[in-house]
């Protein structure tokens, strides 16, 4: 866990990015810094994920600390290796842990890296029933199942491969951005939406 006032990245220090620092700046500042303004109905409330996704070296995770700063929130990184054990059950645990630390630390943004490695599409042969354990606790917690309605956890999700996200990750990260400079001509927006 690193305070906002520890991370040291803002988002004067991005040199590009200008759409995507704009509207994190409405999704996710804002409310965070403001929430009596999303307080009163379903409509306005803020979301509970983002998915920022791109190519390698375009800015995700320089992006994910600058937004921890300026939203004044505590930021909690993990990998797919920070949740997983080789003792069966402690990734569950683990993962219940995490979002206990988190509601204590409000408001908190949980940066994914590599969203995809922890939370791809179910179903393949290699999927072992403590990994579905633990990403069916991981979803019952981002749906807030045992938090109040009016904590303000994000998860930010990064990855280089979106299109191998599990349906229910996508279904909870309705806002994505794309990451992407320019001069990278190799990628297409429209090959993302």
């Amino acid at each position: 866990m690193v305070a906002p006032g520890e991370i040291g990245v803002k988002f004067n220090d991005i040199g590009a990015l200008e759409e995507v620092k704009k509207a994190l700046n409405e999704l996710v500042i804002l409310p965070m810094r403001r929430p009596e303004l999303f307080s009163h109905g379903n409509l306005l409330r803020p979301c509970k994920g983002i998915s920022l996704f791109g190519p390698p070296g375009t800015g995700k995770t320089l992006l994910a600390k600058a937004l921890a700063t300026e939203a004044g929130a505590n930021f909690i990184s993990i990998t797919g290796s920070t949740l997983t054990s080789k003792w069966f059950g402690d990734a569950k645990k683990l993962t219940k842990a995490l979002f206990s630390f988190a509601s204590k630390l409000d408001p908190v943004i949980i940066f994914v890296d590599e969203v995809d490695s922890l939370l791809g599409a179910r179903g393949g042969s290699f999927e072992h029933e403590a990994t579905r354990g633990m990403r069916n606790e991981f979803m019952a917690a981002w749906d807030g199942l045992r938090s109040k309605v009016s904590q303000r956890i994000l998860i930010l999700g990064a990855t280089n491969r979106p299109f191998d996200l599990d349906d229910v990750v996508i279904r909870r990260l309705p806002r994505r951005q794309v990451c992407f400079r320019k001069y990278l001509g190799i990628f297409s927006i429209a090959s993302y939406l």
